[in-house]
Parts: C-alpha cells; sequence; structure tokens
C-alpha cells in the first residue's frame, strides 16, 4: 500500500554535500580505463527521482513504471530507495539514510506529504509514481520547455575505485548545484519477507553513489565520485544534473555509461 509519512523538519539544508557509501562485495572490475564522451544536450531533460523501498507492497508497480522510461530519449530516471521501510519485515539493500533525507527536503519545498511511491519530476512536481497519466503529462510539459541550461560529458576516466568525470556546463550553471549519482542499471531481488515476501523484484536505475556539490561553473569542470565497493563498474551510469540553488529546479541534466 502506499504510505504516508509525517513531515519532519530536518535539520539538514536542501542541498547537502552527501558524500557516496560503499557496499559490501568484491573488487571493481574496470580499472584505469578512460573514454572520451559526445553527447546532444542541448534539449530539455526530465529527470524523475523515484523513491521506493523493497518493502513497500505499492511500489513493484511504479518500479517497472519508472524502468519503462530507461530507454525513452531524453529522460532520466533514478530509483532513490529510502530506509523507514527497514523496520517493517525487509531490509532493503539498496536503500539509505541518504535518500531519505533528499525525499524528506523535497516534501518540506513542495509543501507535499512523504510516501511510498513518490516521484518528483525536475524537482518541481510529486505525485505516486505508478501514476502513468499524470507522469506522461508532466514529461511532455517539461520536454516542450526550452532548457536554461546544458550539461556536455566530456570525458570519464576510472581509476582506484574513482569515476573522474570532465563536463562542461552553460547557462545557469553558476547559480546551480551539481549532482552526481552512480546508479546501478538493473537489479532483481528475492524478497524473503515483508510485504513482498516472497516475490522477486526487478528494479531500474538504482542509486548507488551520489553527492551534490556547489562547485559547478559555467565552462569546464571536474569532479570525481566514489565506485560503491563490489559492484562492477559496467553495470553502472553516470548521471550528472544541475539544480537551481533557490528553487530545486533541475535545468539539465546528463548520462553516459562507465564503459
Amino acid at each position: 500500500m502506499i504510505k504516508r509519512f509525517n513531515l519532519l523538519i530536518l535539520s539538514v539544508p536542501i542541498f547537502t554535500i552527501w558524500f557516496c557509501t560503499s557496499s559490501p562485495g568484491g573488487k571493481n572490475q574496470l580499472q584505469n580505463i578512460s573514454a572520451e564522451i559526445t553527447s546532444d544536450s542541448a534539449k530539455s531533460i526530465a529527470v524523475l527521482e523515484l523513491f521506493t523501498s523493497q518493502g513497500c507492497s505499492s511500489c513493484p508497480p511504479a518500479d517497472r513504471l519508472l524502468g519503462s522510461y530507461t530507454t525513452k530519449e531524453n529522460i532520466i530516471p533514478i530509483s532513490f530507495h529510502v530506509d523507514y521501510w527497514d523496520h517493517l519485515g525487509w531490509k532493503d539493500p539498496y536503500s539509505s539514510k541518504q535518500f531519505t533525507k533528499r525525499q524528506y527536503n523535497y516534501a518540506s519545498a513542495l509543501k507535499a506529504d512523504v510516501y511510498t511511491p513518490q516521484l518528483v519530476i525536475n524537482g518541481q512536481t510529486e505525485m505516486v509514481g505508478s501514476d502513468a497519466g499524470k507522469i506522461d503529462l508532466t514529461i511532455k510539459k517539461v520536454l516542450s520547455e526550452q532548457p536554461e541550461a546544458t550539461l556536455t560529458i566530456q570525458k570519464v576516466s576510472i581509476d582506484n575505485g574513482k569515476a573522474n568525470i570532465s563536463f562542461k556546463a552553460s547557462g545557469n550553471a553558476d547559480n546551480s548545484n551539481l549532482n552526481i549519482a552512480l546508479v546501478e542499471k538493473q537489479t532483481t531481488t528475492t524478497i524473503n519477507a515483508g510485504e513482498n515476501g516472497g516475490a522477486t523484484l526487478t528494479d531500474y536505475n538504482v542509486a548507488r553513489s551520489f553527492m551534490t556539490s556547489s562547485s559547478a561553473v559555467n565552462g569546464d569542470n571536474t569532479v570525481n565520485i566514489d565506485i560503491p565497493f563490489g559492484v562492477d563498474a559496467a553495470k553502472l551510469l553516470l548521471i550528472l544534473f544541475l539544480q537551481k540553488k533557490d528553487n530545486n529546479k533541475i535545468i539539465a541534466a546528463a548520462e553516459t555509461a562507465l564503459h
């Protein structure tokens, strides 16, 4: 079921620098590689942030719907797994308090409830993550607008467990925060307890590392992010997006594979 939670005023700013965490497992598969990236970033992009949990019985339809957008042009989905379901029978292996804080910050800014599955599009509009009609209408509106800025990922190199990123920004970059995400393109989990006990769930573009920086400027930029320990870098996508400091609006985004 869709479960709503009372909005808490968190003692963190809407944008905090959240550095990525590592997960247990083996070593990363790719080391000391680099790739030149070219991308067309002159179009508006819709960034879909789904706040979800493997412990929520209403979430699998939203997770599947999010997955249907992973192959669509100019749409970038991200699945953020929250941790407030973890004490209700099943601990989501991809959940993070960091992602819960991001959801609560959005709820505060948008004067909305906190619930799962909750989708936020370009930092401006929230809705139930399985409401396909409302999602499609909102995406069409976003994609019809002129972009306020552009992002172009120029180069990514992987060395010693870090992704080193060169990118170019233009437009309103100087008044924006840069969000950096490494997402696992697809995961499959057998659920042994909780509301989805007995099910095998597939999730898409699952956030594994995420950080926010205020250092993006117009022109050339460099940044790096840790690759989560135990995750094959070939299974990851790198997502960058600019978010305005005054109203959370996402004004530019870009993505690329790490291999």
